[in-house]
């Protein structure tokens, strides 16, 4: 009879025990949100320095602002860019602020420019990296995480965008 109750106790343990891991699991695995959407930007501000170390070489600094295709967030954008011939390395700081109500989050990024030229001879110029959060306010405050961006210039000074991630709000 002893060993039954003791069986019993085990089995309680474990059931419960199964219960809370799969039950935290779950609660954590709902808080990770995926990030998936575009965005359109305009340049509001370039500055472009000569660096006459190497032919081709310079250094920009871009601001630029902008909308999600949802219409969701505005996001200000101020970037770096080390280029030689167009091609290098673009670097920043960005802010998404929800339209509805205020809230903010800000993320860091980085990555490689691409430049070519097109059959008719037109600049192509084109950017991709990564970006992690870091910081939120309001609902967004303690976000985590980060993801991926592609983008490209689809006029003179306009921007488009793709960016992919993972978000979550640390408790």
């Amino acid at each position: 009879m002893q060993i039954f109750k003791s069986r019993r106790v085990v089995l309680l343990f474990v059931t419960l025990a199964s219960i809370l891991a799969f039950g935290v699991t779950t609660s954590l695995a709902q808080e990770k949100v995926k990030v998936k959407f575009k965005a359109f930007s305009v340049v509001t501000k370039m500055e472009k320095f000569k660096i006459d170390d190497t032919e081709g070489h310079f250094v920009t600094i871009n601001e630029n602002r902008g909308v999600t295709s949802d219409g969701k967030f505005t996001r200000y954008f101020t970037s770096k860019s080390d280029l030689i011939k167009g091609n290098g390395s673009l670097s920043g700081y960005g802010k998404y602020v929800e339209i509805k109500d205020g809230d903010a989050y800000f993320v860091k990024f980085q990555g490689p420019v691409s430049t070519t030229k097109s059959p008719e001879g037109k600049l192509k110029i084109s950017f991709k990296g990564t970006y992690s959060y870091t910081k939120g306010t309001g609902k967004f405050e303690n976000i985590q995480g980060g993801g991926t961006f592609t983008g490209r210039y689809i006029g003179k000074g306009i921007l488009s965008v793709d960016v992919e991630g993972e978000s979550f709000i640390k408790k």
